[in-house]
């Protein structure tokens, strides 16, 4: 390779075998192996094939994490960065070519690329192949390092939820150039599928109930920032008045739910989610 492209890779709760065999084929192909261990407990670099892990505890969930490991990926020397999610599958032919088609863009002009993402669970894609996205979904997010510098950091105090949406349209505001690399198809699992049918068929997957106040939470946030598109705003509220009441009529627990939509009201800004409220 005529530069050094590095893949974080954010670990949280298990890892599977698929995603061992590919860090491992990824390593082989010269590419640089940046994982954020997210769990509580210290993990060992040699026994997964990675340049370095960075052990760090969830500190600012998945904002703080990859942050943490784009830092590690630039002490490595890494001029281009891919971000993977732990259930993303892609194959390393791909993740090379995603590097050098940004790697080529970003000697003339700043450029952050990603690939069409298909939906593992319900077998349809879940990007659209237009050329100029104002979103890229994080997992498979390709990057140079100056373009990075340019931008900044994730936003660490959101956590998660949105991290993507307000990158993204900082980077835009900050003259990046948002591509799709309709050349690459990276397959993605986005976390459980619902146990209530018809929450399923409504686009609901099972996620905590961490994720689901952090996500109202942060939009309280969002939808007053002037560089994120109107309609992006007003979009992503609409269907989150929406979300709660659906929560309310299928999700089995009740007084869960109740918590989960007060604190997402009420948590502050700007700060750590206080998730121990919601872990009792």
């Amino acid at each position: 390779m005529e530069f050094q492209q590095a893949v974080v890779i954010p670990l949280y709760g298990k890892t599977s075998k698929l995603l061992a065999e590919q860090i491992a084929d990824y390593r082989e192909n010269n590419l640089l192996i940046v994982l954020v261990n997210n769990n509580l407990d210290d993990i060992d670099s040699t026994k997964i094939f990675a340049h370095v892990v960075v052990n760090n505890k969830n500190k600012f969930g998945l904002a703080g994490g990859l942050n943490a490991g784009v830092k590690a990926a630039e002490d490595l020397g890494a001029e281009v960065i891919t971000f993977l999610d732990q259930d993303s599958s892609i194959k390393v032919e791909d993740l090379l070519s995603l590097g050098k088609y940004v790697h080529h863009f970003t000697l003339s002009a700043p450029v952050v690329a990603g690939p069409q993402i298909f939906d593992a669970d319900r077998r349809i894609m879940h990007t659209s192949s237009k050329n100029n996205p104002r979103i890229l979904i994080t997992s498979g997010t390709t990057f140079g390092l100056s373009t990075w510098q340019l931008v900044g950091d994730l936003l660490n105090w959101m956590e998660i939820d949105y991290i993507d949406h307000e990158w993204c349209s900082r980077a835009i505001f900050k003259g990046v150039s948002l591509r799709m690399y309709n050349k690459v198809i990276l397959a993605q699992t986005f976390g459980e599928r619902h146990t209530n049918y018809l929450a399923h068929l409504l686009g609901l997957q099972n996620y905590s109930p961490y994720r689901k106040s952090i996500a109202i939470r942060n939009l309280r946030w969002l939808i007053f920032q002037a560089y994120i598109p109107i309609d992006i705003r007003l979009k992503e509220l609409v269907k989150m008045c929406i979300k709660p009441w659906v929560w309310m009529l299928l999700e089995p627990n009740k007084k869960q739910t109740l918590k989960i939509v007060w604190y997402g009201l009420n948590s502050p800004l700007r700060r750590e989610f206080p998730r121990e409220h919601l872990e009792k």
